[in-house]
């Protein structure tokens, strides 16, 4: 059954929220719509699923029984916006960003240019280590390599130690990166 897109349509649905109940979300928006002239887009916030997805489709008349005056179908989709810890582009699949969010979930306690960083090694390990310690990024890593045991110090030579250059060193030698108060390692 094919349903005519008007404008007060249109305006009725634009700037909903769909999905799940996170702070982080995309703007979905018709394609063919904003090329008429009209935003017709709403916030769907992550994690969301299928039908999620199926019903913001629905809300923004995105699928061929939506047509327009002259018969044409609304059928695309771009993003025009997003506050996402992952960087989105405009014609990024919904769904692959959903599953993306999905395996970062379990970062989200960390600050966002952590979770930046792990979504940058997709399919990755991380190993994230706390840096609380030192003045450098590379003296806080050197602390906490010692402190945990990654490299063995003696307890009496510990304040002859160069802690920054065994962070440097490690940084320079592992797959990882700072961000924040945070040093991410990737095996």
């Amino acid at each position: 059954m094919k349903r005519l897109v008007t404008d007060t349509m249109m305006l009725e649905a634009n700037g909903h929220r769909f999905g799940g109940s996170s702070e982080y979300w995309i703007y979905l928006t018709n394609l063919k719509a904003y090329n008429e002239g009209c935003l017709l887009g709403v916030y769907l916030h992550f994690p969301f699923d299928q039908s999620d997805l199926d019903e913001t489709y629905e809300a923004i008349c995105v699928g061929n029984e939506f047509i327009d005056r002259f018969g044409y179908p609304y059928e695309e989709y771009f993003i025009t916006d997003y506050d996402a810890p992952f960087s989105v582009k405009e014609y990024d699949s919904p769904k692959s960003l959903a599953e993306k969010y999905d395996c970062l979930e379990e970062y989200m306690n960390y600050p966002d240019e952590v979770v930046r960083v792990i979504s940058n090694y997709e399919g990755e390990n991380p190993t994230i280590y706390d840096l609380f310690e030192g003045s450098t990024d590379e003296e806080k890593l050197g602390y906490v390599l010692v402190d945990n045991g990654l490299i063995i110090v003696p307890e009496h030579l510990r304040n002859y130690v160069d802690y920054e250059a065994i962070g440097r060193d490690y940084a320079l030698n592992t797959n990882g990166e700072f961000a924040e108060e945070h040093f991410i390692e990737f095996l």
